[in-house]
């Protein structure tokens, strides 16, 4: 009931989801080998220790699509690392980010479950960016708008995207103070990129993911409350 009880006002996509400990995630695409990931979660981490929508549904989508990916792969705000993951397993260097150095060990551990290499680097955005995180030819980030406040996140990106960098970004609005945050983000993000489109969330293929035998819920992927959006810069 404790857990049930910190679950609930955080807004978790799926709080039986996000009770469990360890989830295998089986991605089958369209073409090309069917892969699993073993993602471990760990909810006393709040809202940095468990899986969201946003990160299985931009992880279907690499799988569908590689070519969006290109050169060196950063996840900011990468919480349980998902989409970073499914980068990793696609053969791209990722550099998985997050201000929880808890969150990054426990997204590890699921690399190395996978049988996955990826590297990991603590960053706060409020702090400079680090040695590190320099040289992103792609940057993904899954629900990272929270709030009307995304001047952390603006400044981060701008850091971070050097000219020709390309960030893909899926957010999940889930109130009004997250609507008006990504709206700011977009309309600030256009002074900053020279291209920011919106991309569907649904290959005409339809991948396939499962956990253990049934399918994991999913949103709609008609449903406007989630947007996907490319910028370059």
């Amino acid at each position: 009931m404790g857990l049930r009880a910190e679950l609930a006002p955080r807004s978790f996509d799926s709080l039986e989801r996000a009770e469990a400990k360890r989830l295998q995630l089986t991605f089958a695409p369209s073409v090309g080998k069917k892969f699993r990931l073993a993602l471990h979660q760990d909810a006393s981490l709040g809202i940095a220790g468990v899986l969201y929508d946003c990160a299985l549904l931009l992880a279907r989508r690499l799988v569908e699509e590689p070519r969006l990916l290109s050169g060196k792969v950063v996840e900011i705000g990468c919480g349980t690392g998902c989409a970073g993951l499914a980068a990793a397993a696609l053969g791209a260097e990722v550099l998985l980010t997050d201000r929880s150095e808890r969150a990054l060990q426990v997204a590890k551990q699921s690399a190395k479950e996978s049988g996955l290499t990826v590297s990991c680097q603590r960053w706060d955005w409020a702090d400079p960016l680090p040695l590190e995180c320099r040289g992103a030819s792609t940057v993904i980030a899954t629900d990272v708008v929270y709030s009307e406040d995304v001047s952390a996140l603006l400044n981060a990106l701008e850091a971070l995207a050097a000219p020709g960098c390309v960030v893909l970004l899926v957010a999940k609005v889930r109130s009004p103070s997250s609507l008006a945050g990504l709206r700011s983000l977009l309309n600030e993000a256009s002074h900053l990129f020279k291209e920011c489109v919106p991309l569907s969330l649904q290959p005409a293929a339809q991948a396939t993911l499962q956990l253990a035998a049934k399918d994991l819920p999913l949103p709609d992927v008609q449903d406007k409350a989630v947007y996907f959006y490319r910028l370059v810069r």
